[in-house]
């Protein structure tokens, strides 16, 4: 699956990683969606997302807008996402997509900037 996840204890703090690779399309968007929603819905209180995003090559525009809309849906449920990535397509790519949900997306370099 692309992106695969795993929830992770990192400072005190538990977040859920999604680690994403090469080309991210519209049906893999779709399947990690319906896979992630029910999961994070079912979480009790607000989550922290990582998108580790470093090994990602680009993105269908098609994948971009259901990624959207799935975090536009889940909105309530966030604390916080940061994003990983030093590519500029995929940098703005989640701007657009914080932008869209109403919800500020961290963006670093590394793994390890993220406080």
């Amino acid at each position: 699956m692309n992106p695969t996840f795993e929830w992770q204890d990192r400072k005190d703090e538990r977040y859920l990683l999604l680690h994403f690779a090469r080309h991210f399309s519209a049906e893999s968007a779709r399947d990690a969606i319906r896979t992630i929603s029910p999961m994070i819905m079912k979480t009790e209180g607000k989550i922290t997302m990582v998108w580790e995003c470093s090994d990602m090559a680009g993105f269908d525009q098609a994948a971009r807008e259901a990624w959207q809309i799935f975090v536009k849906d889940i909105k309530s449920k966030i604390e916080r996402i940061h994003l990983v990535s030093n590519k500029l397509l995929i940098r703005s790519g989640a701007v657009v997509v914080g932008i869209f949900a109403g919800i500020k997306i961290n963006t670093w370099a590394k793994i390890d900037e993220i406080p």
